[in-house]
């Protein structure tokens, strides 16, 4: 009975807990990541919406949700991405195209960032647009 008990307190608290940690964060439409290539020193912002798949160089780069924290927390941009390098070399020395698939962070970018030799990509933010996303994504 006991047993039982605890489970229950247990369960019940994770709830709690997770369904907090769930409350600070909204879902965003799009994302803004910059670019750098490291041969030509130069910098570029992507804007892209949730799903769509931009290409910078020779990477392909895939958005798959990001999440932003609320205005009473601190600020915070998080996206799930996934890089594919679409270069034959890679594919022939790795056996796989992917060369990142993971969390972003945007105040942390060295937390979980993507190693490549040429490019680096930098969560900058998560947003939502109320507005028709094509019109916002075109300024």
């Amino acid at each position: 009975m006991k047993k039982i008990y605890k489970l229950l307190i247990y369960i019940s608290i994770s709830f709690f807990f997770s369904s907090q940690v769930l409350a600070k964060w909204v879902d965003g439409n799009f994302v803004v990541i910059q670019g750098l290539d490291k041969i030509t020193a130069r910098i570029k912002t992507l804007k892209f919406q949730i799903g769509e798949n931009k290409k910078f160089g020779i990477l392909s780069v895939l958005v798959k949700r990001c999440v932003f924290s609320k205005p009473t927390e601190p600020q915070e941009s998080i996206a799930y991405v996934k890089i594919f390098d679409n270069s034959d070399k890679h594919f022939k020395l790795k056996k796989t195209n992917i060369v990142f698939d993971g969390w972003m962070f945007a105040s942390s970018p060295a937390l979980n960032s993507m190693e490549h030799p040429v490019y680096d990509l930098v969560l900058i933010s998560c947003k939502k647009s109320k507005r028709r996303s094509k019109e916002f994504l075109s300024k």
